[in-house]
This record gives C-alpha cells, sequence and structure tokens, in this order.
C-alpha cells in the first residue's frame, strides 16, 4: 500500500488508534469514579445502620427526648447526605454510559479503516499480480519468437 490513498489510510487508522487510547483511558476514569462513589455511598448506608443499632440500644436501655432528638437531626443530615451520595452514583454512571458510547464508536471507526487498508492492501496486490502475469506473458512470448 504505497499509493497516496494508502498513506492517508495509514494515517487516519493511527490517528483512529490513539481516539481508541484515550477513550479507553476516559472509561476507564469514569468506572474508577463510580467505584469510589459506590464505595462511600455503601459507606455511608453501614455508618447509617451502625448508629441505628446505637440508637435502638439506647432506646432499650431508656434515653432522654434530648438524646433522642439529637439522634433524630444527625439521622436527618446522614441521610441527606447518603441521598446526594446517591445522586453522585447515579451521575457517575451516566458518565460510564457516555464514555462507553465514545469507546464503542472510537473502536468502529478504527475498525472501518482497517477494512478500508485490508481492502487497499488487497487491491494492490492484485494489481501486482496482474503487472507481474502481464511481464511473464510478455517474457514467454519473446521467448517463443526468438527460439523461431
Amino acid at each position: 500500500m504505497t499509493t497516496k490513498s494508502g498513506n492517508v489510510l495509514k494515517m487516519l487508522e493511527e490517528i483512529a488508534t490513539k481516539e481508541v487510547e484515550l477513550a479507553t483511558e476516559a472509561l476507564a476514569k469514569a468506572m474508577k469514579v463510580v467505584d469510589e462513589a459506590q464505595d462511600k455511598y455503601d459507606m455511608l448506608l453501614e455508618y447509617r445502620k451502625g448508629y441505628q443499632d446505637n440508637l435502638n440500644a439506647n432506646l432499650s436501655k431508656g434515653m432522654s427526648a434530648e438524646a433522642y432528638q439529637n439522634f433524630q437531626n444527625f439521622f436527618k443530615k446522614l441521610d441527606h447526605a447518603i441521598t446526594g451520595q446517591k445522586e453522585v452514583v447515579v451521575f457517575a454512571e451516566q458518565q460510564v454510559k457516555v464514555h462507553r458510547t465514545l469507546w464503542q464508536e472510537s473502536q468502529r471507526k478504527k475498525l472501518s479503516y482497517d477494512v478500508l487498508i485490508s481492502r487497499s492492501d488487497k487491491r494492490a496486490v492484485k494489481v501486482e499480480q496482474k503487472r507481474d502475469q502481464k511481464m511473464m506473458d510478455e517474457f514467454a512470448t519473446r521467448m517463443a519468437r526468438t527460439k523461431r
């Protein structure tokens, strides 16, 4: 593939390869953000469960109304943090979907260039084979003429 179009295709394929690499890195980062956000969300849920268990233990022993009110206020703040973190998880998951789509598009683009390059290479081989065959035919014709 030494033609200008072949060189252009090769250059486009190299650019597409870099795009795939960048898209892969972006997808990996987005997936890492989801994992970290989910871990934080799970931690908050565990934290809430621990405080709920603590509240239940204190209620069974008896506790003042003020202490109970403090627990309730704390739970409101904690629930607000949990809700906010869940929104972070959902947003991060949406970003993964976006980056996965971009990655798939870049993969398809690269594959398209690979197919075009392959077709171009096959055409070049056929042209070369025809040229070789023509030369061999001419050589055979000359040899036949010289023998006469």
